[in-house]
């Protein structure tokens, strides 16, 4: 069982006159008394010097060597005495990144720990993330069903946007015959130009072979493989035939079967695989664990909301009805009445709108008004669409409505203009 406290017996060090005491583990202890009764001796010269010194006795004698010898305080006996830390007083002004951690240096020790021995898991499931060596994920594939059919993709684009012309033409000449484009398999030497919407998101992917799962293909397969993962960063795609059709039709000779495997229709199933950490089921991939990634100093280990802050500014509902015994015809809404004349005629509307829909009386006191209209209002209408009129022939456009809130933050986050986001920062 752990000591529940630290006993101190015969502390004669400095000005301590042969003090016994217990302090007790695991809590918040304060040492308080008269300017030179003995608190620092206690605290720092018996109490935490005797921590030091243990746990430097504790290393290897070659570590040893590379630290000064550390003499052991006057006291006759401690017990339950752990490793210790002491934090210098700073009368600076605080740091939103400084910790008990960073301070004592520990935090560097820390990063280096997690870096190598930690387990990463997938932030949407939370299951753990596994790696894998090309081998692995040959032998897997093999694992198949016979007669199975594969096809190989190198993952290039994942729903980006943008034509990638280039990236096309670079396939082309490095001898890829075949690419998986939006899902469909397409054959990159067609005289007609492969054209992809600019302002759509796009997925490519380059066919690096098409296999049946027999005997005598492993080395063929590893060799695809190992393009793929070249190709596709450390990760690779399997387009697997379903079991239900897996052996029918006629068998093929093993070098006919392996050359004019099918372009797999759309009811194939997805394999993922990657050589770094990933979760084959969800897609999600991490790369190589290193410290960076648990630093808030690094955009690898920093939290995306607060930045390494640990605070952020949110929008509050309450600071954008600044007179709730107001009416909403007459403005109650404060983000509504600020903004170029445009769009303040563009609020208006979109106001009547959720009126209309809502059935409100737009002249009642806002502070009245039923709580489904003033939940809509602060943070959408999720998935209901709002009907509102454009333009002077009444054209009608019925789409959800964000929300106030969400609309703000957005707004806040994306702008380049300091002057929108001062505005904006007065509802936070």
């Amino acid at each position: 069982m752990p000591a529940q406290v630290i006993k101190i017996i015969g502390a004669r060090q400095h000005n301590l006159k042969n003090l016994s005491v217990e302090i007790p583990r695991e809590k918040l202890v304060v040492i308080t008394g008269l300017s030179g009764s003995g608190k620092s001796s206690l605290a720092f010269d018996t109490l935490y010097a005797e921590g030091q010194r243990r746990y430097v006795e504790s290393l290897s004698a070659y570590a040893r060597q590379f630290l000064d010898k550390m003499e052991k305080p006057d006291v006759d006996f401690i017990e339950g005495l752990s490793p210790a830390i002491a934090i210098e007083q700073r009368s600076a002004g605080a740091n939103p990144r400084s910790t008990i951690a960073t301070t004592t240096e520990i935090y560097d020790y820390l990063r280096v720990l997690f870096s190598a021995v930690g387990q990463p898991h997938d932030p949407v499931t939370g299951k753990a993330l596994v790696r894998q060596t090309p081998q692995q994920i040959v032998d897997q594939i093999l694992a198949y069903p016979p007669e199975t059919k594969i096809v190989v993709l190198a993952p290039i684009v994942e729903n980006e946007r943008g034509e990638f012309r280039d990236v096309i033409e670079k396939l082309r000449r490095e001898g890829f015959v075949r690419a998986r484009i939006d899902g469909e398999i397409v054959e990159l030497g067609r005289p007609e130009p492969i054209r992809l919407k600019k302002t759509e998101s796009h997925t490519i992917e380059a066919v690096v072979d098409r296999l049946i799962v027999r005997d005598g293909v492993r080395v063929r397969l590893a060799d695809s493989i190992d393009t793929a993962l070249k190709w596709g960063g450390n990760r690779v795609i399997v387009l697997r035939q379903q079991p239900a059709i897996v052996g029918q039709g006629r068998r093929l000779p093993a070098a006919e079967a392996v050359s004019d495997a099918l372009a797999p229709p759309s009811g194939w199933e997805v394999g993922r695989y990657s050589t770094d950490y990933g979760n084959a089921d969800s897609g999600f991939t991490l790369g190589e664990l290193t410290p960076k990634h648990f630093s808030f100093n690094s955009h690898f280990g920093a939290c995306p909301a607060c930045h390494g802050l640990g605070t952020q500014l949110v929008v509050d509902p309450e600071l954008m009805i600044s007179e709730p015994e107001k009416s909403v015809a007459e403005g109650v809404i404060t983000p509504w009445r600020r903004g170029p004349k445009r769009m303040q005629a563009y609020y208006k509307k979109l106001q009547g709108a959720l009126v209309k829909h809502f059935r409100i009386d737009e002249e009642a006191p806002f502070a009245e008004l039923p709580e489904e209209f003033k939940s809509a209002l602060y943070f959408g209408t999720g998935e209901t669409p709002i009907e509102i009129k454009f333009g002077s022939n009444g054209e009608k456009i019925a789409k959800p409505f964000e929300g106030l809130v969400p609309q703000m933050q957005r707004l806040y986050e994306e702008t380049e203009s300091e002057f929108t986001r001062n505005r904006i920062r007065s509802f936070m």
